[in-house]
């Protein structure tokens, strides 16, 4: 476990590491740039993921929005897999909630600058 004052820079966005990061108390945001994407505060939730799967540079800031203690796991997804099926379900379910807002927010969007168009 590790604990992050607010305020806090978790990871920034460009870093190459490959920690997954589950919340287990108070409030993550995800920023690109200076701009706050999406805040987490359910327990267990997981961030940090797109690193680890596709091997690439963190392409958001992890910053503590809150105070906030982290169980921090230094990640290898063939390991994950091996030694921990119950995280990469996790990360699956995850990715699946946040598509499903991603689409959601974008069919609003959409339908905003239809009816501005329409006008």
């Amino acid at each position: 476990m590790k604990v992050f004052k607010k305020g806090a820079i978790i990871a920034n966005e460009g870093d190459n590491d490959y920690d997954l990061y589950v919340v287990m108390e108070g409030t993550v945001g995800i920023y690109k740039g200076n701009v706050l994407i999406k805040e987490f505060n359910k327990k267990g939730t997981i961030v940090g993921e797109m690193s680890v799967i596709l091997k690439l540079p963190r392409t958001a800031t992890i910053r503590a929005v809150t105070d906030i203690t982290l169980l921090v796991l230094n990640a290898d997804l063939d390991q994950l897999m091996q030694n921990n099926p119950d995280i990469i379900k996790k990360i699956i379910k995850n990715l699946a909630e946040r598509l499903r807002d991603i689409t959601d927010d974008y069919y609003h969007l959409a339908e905003k600058i239809y009816i501005d168009e329409m006008k």
